[in-house]
């Protein structure tokens, strides 16, 4: 792998978490659903105007700019440590505890900072095990 961080002796890359454009996309489709609630109630209430289209274009406007920033939320999973594209690292033995969430893998960590979110994975429960395996072979 070319585009992987440099690693520590005896590291090796378990899983290289991608984030997966078809979570992405189902999660966009919910919130286009839920933001035609009150387009739907703007239209009721402003007919004349153009107020009812804000709803919508919030929505899109964030959906765009989250599809642009989806890279940033890559990351590598070794035997020793989470690697955050941005260069960030939580070692394994400073992990607490492991959930995955419907469109994230939340990892809470003691080595502080706000808990570790690995976004759009395409099996959440895959990544789960994975890390929790690691985690168990370094204690």
């Amino acid at each position: 792998m070319t585009d992987a961080p440099p690693l520590n002796n005896d590291e090796v890359i378990l899983h290289n978490h991608l984030p997966s454009l078809r979570v992405f996309k189902r999660v966009a489709l919910f919130l286009l659903a839920v933001s035609l609630l009150p387009t739907l109630a703007f239209a009721v209430t402003f007919p004349d105007t153009y107020w009812p289209i804000a709803p919508l274009f919030v929505t899109c406007f964030l959906l765009v700019q989250e599809r642009f920033t989806l890279g940033r939320h890559r990351a590598w999973i070794t035997n020793q440590r989470i690697i955050l594209q941005g260069g960030v690292d939580i070692p394994l033995g400073s992990i607490d505890t492991i959930k995955s969430k419907t469109v994230a893998v939340q990892v809470r960590h003691s080595s502080g900072g706000k808990p570790l979110q690995l976004f759009y994975p395409e099996d959440g429960p895959a990544v789960t095990r994975t890390i929790d395996a690691a985690r168990k072979a370094v204690t």
